[in-house]
């Protein structure tokens, strides 16, 4: 496997990674992140369940300051429908 090489992405969006880092990497799923305007990172994905247990283990919070509304009150700002 060559260090460097060139390739070229089609007008779909497409890039072709080259044969001796096909064979090298055997996953089939990336992700992709732009780290500067000349830099795209692959970024081999681990095993699937892993990311489902990261996205479980999230913890999400909500605004403090609203949690004591009551969603009626305000849901004709947002487009809610009126029963």
């Amino acid at each position: 496997m060559e260090v460097g090489e060139t390739v070229k992405m089609d007008d779909k969006g497409r890039v072709t990674l080259p044969v001796g880092i096909r064979k090298v990497v055997s996953n089939r799923a990336f992700r992709v992140e732009l780290a500067d305007k000349d830099t795209i990172v692959l970024r081999v994905l681990g095993n699937r369940n892993e990311l489902v247990e990261k996205v479980k283990a999230l913890k999400l919070v909500g605004d403090k300051e609203r949690a004591h509304m009551d969603v009626a009150t305000v849901k004709d700002f947002y487009g809610g429908l009126k029963h």
